[in-house]
């Protein structure tokens, strides 16, 4: 004879409540006189088989597909804050059922946490590292729910290796969200996908990633382009959930990456090298460069600058959002230097363009947009003698020789448009050798302190012992 299962052994074989299983009246049962009810595990998985649905976890409509954050955050409380008393009255906490976020403050300051039941009825709190809202918290406690979820009831995401999914990463995000989406994919193609292309994202672990990193080393590449690589492969691990594959713990940990310090770049370009660099330039390359040095102006916003952008009425310069880093548009200053030049540039290219800086194209004969300068640089660089010296350093020398005219340092990251003026210093101002021995060797502007020690010498040997002993004495009988 066939064991029979009772009610709860039933809810055990189908990992539910026993209480679903009551009420569930479809479900095949003996109802046995004296003993009561009572299932066979043949009828039941029969039952399974022809009446199971995919189980997938499912994402709450009141979530954004594309932020992590919230979309709606009053229609998520009016569906899910559970009575009257769900939100404390100093609205510190929030109650959502079996789970709920709340508010901690302390000395050194607030932090958002939440809480939720796990599979043996145990309430576990985590604090929500970063969250500065409660939507962060919230988003937080529900992947966290999502995840304990599927994890008790067996389900599992899909597994795909990592060669698979640069094309979804690219396809779906890089090219989507990123400008610099090519940097990615040549990544991707050259060292990524060859080292990690064929293993699964949850197999990659944290060890492989230092092998990667020790074989790109021994290969004489520089940190920073290895900084670049783990930076991708970092993203697509932490989008690989939303896609909903299996990847498990991201494998690129903090300590992989080298402190930016030791590979930030520093090279400014001198007043002795500026005049060669300009004889040897192109003439094309002459206006862009000194754009670059008068302006602060990023590559490509100089490239794409068009005539329409330069107001000469109200000298300022209009960077459109499409080709400013930040996405948003910015108007610079036209500084006073530049604007005799730029109006001859666009005066013998009326009509023959749009865009300011322009070059003539002996094969076609045609005027035609500067799209690359990066050669014809390099061969201004080589011919001056000057080495080591890359065209966004340039924007570098813009920031400190503001900083050497003692300009304000609010002004110098509102120029260089910055969030905060800490970028503007580690990144775009060093302080020049000339500054430094200045200091070093007193050449700078005194200052009316300097002459208080002649003072005090001239004086020591007169009065000084007597002042000196009727300030120390009394110090000394207190101690």
């Amino acid at each position: 004879m066939e064991k029979l299962l009772s009610v709860k052994e039933a809810a055990e074989l189908l990992h539910c409540h026993p209480k679903t299983i009551y009420r569930n009246k479809a479900l095949p049962c003996h109802n046995i006189p004296g003993i009561g009810i009572r299932y066979k595990p043949s009828e039941l998985e029969k039952y399974v088989e022809q009446n199971t649905l995919k189980a997938v976890p499912i994402p709450s409509p009141r979530l954004s597909a594309k932020s992590p954050k919230l979309t709606r955050l009053d229609d998520f409380d009016r569906f899910e804050l559970k009575g009257d008393s769900a939100v404390s009255k100093k609205r510190q906490r929030w109650n959502y059922g079996k789970k709920g976020v709340y508010r901690r403050k302390s000395k050194t300051g607030e932090s958002w946490c939440y809480w939720y039941y796990e599979a043996k009825g145990k309430i576990k709190k985590v604090t929500v590292r970063g969250a500065v809202s409660r939507e962060d918290a919230i988003h937080a406690m529900e992947a966290k729910v999502r995840e304990v979820f599927n994890r008790e009831h067996g389900i599992k995401k899909k597994e795909i290796s990592l060669g698979d999914f640069a094309v979804e990463y690219l396809e779906k995000y890089a090219k989507l969200r990123k400008r610099s989406w090519k940097s990615d994919e040549k990544f991707l193609s050259s060292q990524l996908i060859p080292f990690f292309g064929s293993k699964l994202l949850s197999a990659i672990t944290s060890q492989h990633v230092s092998e990667f990193i020790i074989k790109r080393r021994s290969e004489g590449v520089k940190n920073s382009t290895i900084h670049k690589h783990l930076q991708v492969l970092r993203r697509m691990f932490n989008l690989a959930e939303d896609f909903g594959y299996e990847a498990g713990k991201n494998p690129v940990r903090p300590y992989h990456f080298s402190s930016e310090e030791a590979y930030r770049r520093t090279r400014v370009l001198s007043d002795e090298e500026e005049p060669r660099l300009m004889q040897e330039a192109a003439p094309h390359l002459k206006a862009i460069m000194r754009m670059a040095v008068e302006t602060g102006m990023r590559k490509q916003e100089i490239l794409k600058l068009k005539i329409e952008d330069v107001d000469f009425s109200q000298e300022v310069i209009r960077i459109r959002p499409e080709n400013n880093k930040a996405g948003k548009l910015d108007i610079i200053p036209l500084p006073h230097s530049m604007k005799e030049l730029i109006k001859k540039l666009i005066e013998e290219n009326a009509g023959r363009t749009v865009y300011v800086f322009n070059y003539y194209d002996s094969r076609t004969g045609k005027l035609r947009p500067v799209e690359s300068i990066e050669h014809a640089f390099q061969a201004a660089c080589r011919r001056a003698k000057i080495k080591d010296l890359q065209f966004r350093d340039l924007r570098r020398t813009y920031g400190t020789r503001l900083h050497e005219k003692g300009v304000d340092p609010l002004i110098i990251q509102r120029l260089l448009r910055h969030s905060s003026f800490r970028i503007s210093e580690q990144v775009y101002i060093q302080s020049s050798m000339k500054m430094m021995k200045e200091a070093v060797n007193g050449t700078g502007k005194k200052t009316k302190d300097e002459t208080i020690p002649e003072k005090l010498e001239q004086n020591w040997n007169n009065e000084g012992l007597e002042k000196a002993g009727i300030l120390v004495s009394p110090w000394l009988s207190r101690n």
